[in-house]
């Protein structure tokens, strides 16, 4: 008797009468992403993250495949453009930079984007946990772009 009125339960009482902000209530679920989810925006600051979007699976097919990559392309547009940059840069970024990040992109979304059986990103803007190895890449070649043109702001200004 002691014992369920501790745990909060009437005697003989199978049913849980517990309020939600009970110790031993059930978990409440909270879907929206956290600050820790792989985003553009994580990709774009270089910040680590947790791949934790919530994805229906599907049939492997060749078109989600093609969205995939189509997607990453439209995402580096915007992502190469402000790598181009340095960090001290106003206006436009070097050009040159730019292109060799939309091709260098556009191959790793060939390689490593084109998941068949999956979307890339959910509705909420979280990265797929089976787009790690894309995520990953896509980082690299950001990283690349901004240390490109970091370099060549430096050789502009004459202190190698």
């Amino acid at each position: 008797m002691f014992l369920s009125l501790l745990l909060g339960a009437a005697p003989g009482d199978g049913a849980s009468s517990v309020s939600p902000q009970a110790l031993d209530a059930p978990p409440l679920v909270d879907e929206s992403p956290t600050a820790w989810s792989c985003t553009v925006d994580t990709l774009r600051a270089g910040r680590e993250c947790v791949f934790e979007a919530e994805l229906t699976s599907a049939a492997p097919s060749r078109e989600q495949a093609s969205a995939n990559i189509r997607l990453v392309q439209e995402v580096a547009r915007k992502l190469c453009a402000e790598a181009s940059k340095s960090p001290s840069q106003e206006g436009q970024g070097d050009r040159n930079i730019a292109a060799f990040c939309e091709r260098r992109t556009l191959a790793v979304a060939e390689e490593r984007c084109g998941l068949e059986e999956s979307v890339l990103v959910d509705a909420e803007g979280r990265f797929a946990p089976a787009a790690r190895a894309c995520y990953r890449a896509l980082a690299g070649v950001l990283q690349e772009a901004q240390m490109r043109s970091t370099v060549a702001k430096a050789y502009e200004k004459g202190t190698p």
